[in-house]
């Protein structure tokens, strides 16, 4: 049986084998819609879904969120990629509406706050460093990206389907 592989928001950069939705025409894209309305998809029909770049211009996170949920099978894998929040490209961009930390993700897993209709599990966190701080070993990474600004650029998630 095929994988049901979906790029939300994906532009021109959709992932291979995916249906790409985005909210304006661009190369690759299967689908023209306002994610923030609603997905064109059956409930418990994705395998996988990607979003790169997208959750920081979405108004209402909770809501996407519980409709990515809804829309993959349970053990599904969900990959997001969005700036982090001490980067200046989180800030430069006058669309973003919010931010991200490693911790923004834990909302959405077991036991779920303010009654979230979502439960992912956060399966994998990882920070793609400024150039200038690749070189250090990890725990001098760490020290840098908990006390100064603009040592990690992006924060890739992770989740899985519970």
């Amino acid at each position: 049986m095929k994988k049901v592989i979906v790029d939300l928001g994906c532009g021109s950069k959709k992932v291979s084998r995916a249906i790409g939705i985005d909210r304006m025409a661009h190369p690759g894209v299967n689908i023209i819609r306002d994610f923030e309305q609603s997905l064109p998809l059956k409930s418990n029909s994705v395998d996988a879904l990607h979003a790169s770049h997208l959750l920081e211009h979405i108004s209402s996170l909770i809501v996407l969120m519980e409709k990515i949920y809804q829309v993959c099978k349970p053990g599904a894998g969900v990959y997001i990629t969005v700036p982090y929040f001490t980067s200046r490209g989180a800030f430069r961009d006058p669309t973003h509406v919010r931010y991200f930390t490693e911790e923004t993700f834990q909302y959405f897993q077991h036991p779920v706050p303010y009654g979230i209709k979502a439960n992912f599990k956060i399966r994998d966190v990882h920070y793609k460093y400024r150039t200038v701080f690749r070189i250090f070993p990890k725990f001098k990474k760490n020290i840098f990206r908990k006390h100064l600004w603009n040592v990690v650029d992006e924060l890739s998630v992770s989740l899985e389907i519970q």
